[in-house]
């Protein structure tokens, strides 16, 4: 039984939400909160499995109720949002602060809400005191030559905060350009993109077709749209329906088997929190092309999807944890 709470201040989201959950009879709801407030009382009281938070609400938002959530009382939760500008700002913010998924309130259906309500039961959230302490830092086996000139990341639930955790330590003199795939839609990888190169010492910005790669770059691949280097050093960008055999988009598999085509062993290919399987075929074709393979660690993915499709096919040089990224990034990219 998962046990859900549902955070809106309107009546109609709220019964909309409602009759979306009661077709399963594995979910239980077990309150209803009307603002940010109502919401931190009541998962403190009610202890609910998953959340799921609208934004703009009186009295306290989801954004703010999120951060006091997953100060308190670690918890999954689903913001219920809107496709716009202003809508996928505030989306990224409240990924940022601990929601691990979003849904389109114009999308809303019993199929994709249930879907991700699964997913969120399984999310992994563990708190500072728990983490291992590392006494040193990490070392890449000797056989590894520090000449990577370009990184693939294939990310999705839980990587805007995955991200923003690792990518403002990537150093300024990084000699290495870094595409990201990561699953969202349009508006979303832009406000994205523009929080992380607020944040970060290195240009962070949404990819361009044709675009020319440049060391001490970060490409975010456009939602909506498959980010591939097919002539080294060149960014191109194809709408879905150029690959229809790939459900995920931006796709992880195009991504790291178009690197490791073009850049072999100077490839350094990384897969990390995610559900599903992306990123698994690409990462075959990179290790036939001797390319690099980091998996990011079951304890510090929220969703063990992604990095576990390649440990349990044993295609992985190296299992990182989060807090361990950037620093492998800045020694295997650094100027020898």
């Amino acid at each position: 039984m998962i046990k859900v709470l549902i955070v809106d201040d309107s009546s109609f989201m709220r019964v909309k939400i409602r009759k979306c959950l009661e077709v399963d009879s594995n979910i239980r709801i077990v309150g209803i909160a009307r603002n940010g407030k109502d919401a931190i009382d009541k998962t403190l009281l009610l202890r609910p499995d998953v959340i799921t938070m609208d934004i703009n609400m009186p009295e306290m938002s989801g954004i703010t109720a999120v951060e006091h959530i997953m100060k308190t009382c670690p918890t999954s939760i689903i913001m219920v949002s809107s496709l716009t500008q202003e809508g996928a700002e505030e989306t990224i913010e409240a990924l940022n602060k601990g929601a691990i998924d979003y849904i389109d309130k114009d999308q809303l259906s019993s199929t994709i809400l249930l879907e991700k309500i699964y997913l969120a039961k399984d999310a992994v959230f563990r708190p500072k005191e728990q983490q291992p302490v590392r006494s040193e830092p990490p070392k890449p086996p000797k056989t590894v030559a520090n000449h990577f000139t370009i990184v693939g990341i294939g990310i999705s639930t839980g990587g805007p905060k995955a991200l923003s955790g690792f990518i403002p330590q990537i150093s300024p003199d990084l000699q290495a350009s870094i595409l990201i795939a990561q699953h969202m839609p349009a508006p979303f990888t832009r406000s994205l993109a523009e929080r992380l190169n607020a944040e970060s010492q290195i240009r962070i910005k949404e990819a361009e077709d044709q675009e020319i790669l440049q060391p001490g770059y970060g490409y975010i691949g456009p939602g909506g749209m498959h980010m591939v280097v097919e002539k080294k050093g060149v960014i191109s960008l194809y709408p879905k329906k150029d690959y229809p055999g790939y459900h995920f988009v931006p796709s992880a598999d195009l991504l790291m088997a178009s690197i490791a085509k073009a850049y072999n062993s100077s490839a350094l290919c990384m897969i990390m929190t995610g559900m599903g399987s992306d990123g698994l075929e690409g990462v075959r074709i990179a290790k036939e092309n001797k390319s690099y393979i980091i998996a990011q660690s079951q304890a510090s993915s929220t969703i063990y999807g992604m990095p576990k499709a390649i440990i349990s096919n044993n295609l992985q040089d190296e299992i990182l944890h989060l807090d361990e990224v950037a620093e492998r990034i800045n020694l295997l990219c650094r100027r020898n």
